[in-house]
């Protein structure tokens, strides 16, 4: 009987149940550290180019681009172009109604006519007036001499007073005739120089009229390519405050160039002659190339930001470009080949740890030198910036995008510049000297301290550091869709998070 309950000692069920606690509790704790154990996401350190470049948004257009205007009002009469016509030097466009202006040229040339009558007729009075003055001077001549006879006869007793009275009154009028025919040879002169004027007023008028019924043949001043046309036949063109717009004229539209706006904070890397490549919208994946030929010292503020306009001149051999397409514009500032690079993602990762487990994690890396300083740099207060930030893989620290170099707008107009932050963060952080983060063969976290070079926005070139090709990096987390997200430090930009975060501290330049 005794042995039939054994299943009913207190003791056999205390001891199951002391081991199933037990068994769960261990399991609990396996199954939990094992969930809570980070799934890291690597990328590789790779050999390539990393090109940096300048990216702005331009128009293209002609070299040349003429407006060809007209500067008389009328009536259009004939059109001999069109949209896409090529045209030679002074070849016919257009032309308007000349017969008001036809008019006027015949009424001036009957003014010319009229002035030219007036003034023969002031150059024969001219004539006769000096004829009349010269017989007025001879009749003076003869009354001196009929004067002084009468004198001298007067004075030996011969003739009477009154003889010589009359002799004196017959010089006076004869002076005072040859006086007034002098006035009058004065004023018909003055008569002829005003009637000349007139003439010359006239000739003017008439040459001013047939430049206008010349004006009403519109003609091309350069051989090229009709790119607009403003006008129709029987349309009226006024030109009374402004010379209207009737055909712009590219010329030679083989060669174009692309009119782009370069923030300031990139001009002074810009020269004359650098490559410049762009892509228009009307041919997706073809890339065109130009160089710039000219930086033009004009700034435009535009929502206070500064810009300078750059000009590339780009060749367009098979006229595949068109006047006023918009140009992605990337301008080669510095290429290095064939180096080790990294994904900038990798700057953004932060591990969590505490001070010991930084400091060892240094150590297992060979890098506690770099570990002391930053700790100095920092005051003493050890990872409290860049080891307490959870780690982060939502992109590259620097630039975004595919090609990583496309900024914030620089806002209106055709043309608009962007600040390019692959371009900040060169000017920023290279030979800078990082950490990044590697998962060793004891699974355990270790860091390996390396020297920015240049980068493009995506990815930065190792200038010095034990990394080698193929070494597998840290760049983020696998985030669980499970999970609650973790509360990321996202007061400061990515990989500025301090002395032992991802280009924080800087670590000492050697």
């Amino acid at each position: 009987m005794a042995a039939n309950r054994w299943y009913r000692s207190k003791y056999l069920w205390l001891s199951l149940v002391v081991i199933g606690a037990l068994g769960g509790v261990g399991a609990w704790r396996f199954l939990g550290v094992k969930a809570d154990q980070p799934k890291y996401l690597f990328s590789s350190v790779d050999r390539g180019d990393i090109v940096m470049q300048v990216a702005a948004n331009g128009t293209l257009a002609a070299v040349t681009t003429v407006q060809v205007g007209s500067q008389v009002s009328g009536n259009i009469l004939e059109l001999y172009v069109d949209f896409n016509s090529e045209v030679k030097k002074g070849q016919l466009l257009a032309k308007l109604d000349p017969a008001i202006f036809q008019a006027q040229m015949e009424q001036q040339q009957a003014n010319v006519r009229t002035s030219e009558a007036t003034l023969n007729d002031d150059a024969a009075s001219i004539a006769a007036t000096r004829a009349n003055l010269e017989k007025a001077k001879v009749d003076v001549l003869d009354k001196q001499r009929k004067f002084r006879r009468t004198k001298e006869l007067f004075e030996q007793g011969l003739v009477t007073r009154d003889d010589d009275e009359t002799a004196q009154s017959n010089l006076d009028a004869s002076i005072a005739s040859q006086k007034a025919t002098e006035a009058e040879l004065e004023s018909a002169q003055a008569r002829y120089k005003a009637d000349q004027s007139r003439l010359v007023q006239a000739n003017a008028s008439l040459d001013s009229a047939k430049l206008n019924l010349a004006h009403t043949i519109i003609t091309s001043p350069i051989s090229g390519t009709v790119i607009a046309r403003n006008i129709d036949r029987g349309q009226t063109v006024a030109a009374s405050f402004s010379s209207p717009t009737l055909f712009t004229i590219g010329e030679d539209l083989t060669k174009m160039q692309v009119n782009t706006n370069i923030d300031e904070a990139d001009v002074g890397r810009i020269k004359t002659g650098m490559e410049a490549s762009f892509a228009v919208d009307a041919y997706i994946g073809e890339t065109f190339t130009g160089a710039i030929s000219q930086i033009r010292l004009a700034a435009t503020t535009v929502q206070s930001v500064v810009t300078y306009n750059a000009i590339i001149d780009v060749p367009n051999p098979q006229l595949k470009l068109k006047p006023g397409m918009t140009a992605n514009v990337k301008i080669l500032i510095e290429r290095v080949e064939d180096v080790l690079k990294f994904p900038n993602s990798a700057l953004r990762f932060r591990p969590t740890m505490s001070d010991p487990e930084m400091e060892a994690a240094y150590k297992r890396g060979g890098e506690e030198k770099y570990y002391a300083f930053t700790k100095a740099m920092s005051g003493g207060g050890g990872s409290s910036a860049g080891a307490t930030a959870t780690a982060s893989s939502g992109g590259p620290s620097m630039g975004s995008g595919s090609g990583g170099n496309r900024g914030a707008s620089g806002g209106g107009g055709g043309s608009t510049t962007r600040r390019d932050p692959a371009a900040a963060m060169n000017r920023s952080s290279r030979g800078r000297r990082v950490p990044v983060w590697i998962l060793g063969e004891d699974k355990l976290l270790r860091s390996s301290v390396i020297k920015l070079g240049l980068t493009d926005g995506v990815s930065t070139e190792i200038a010095d550091g034990k990394l080698k090709q193929g070494d597998k990096i840290i760049i983020g987390l696998e985030v669980d869709p499970n999970r609650p997200a973790a509360t990321t430090n996202t007061t400061r930009a990515p990989g500025f998070g301090g002395p032992m975060g991802g280009m924080g501290g800087g670590g000492p330049r050697r």
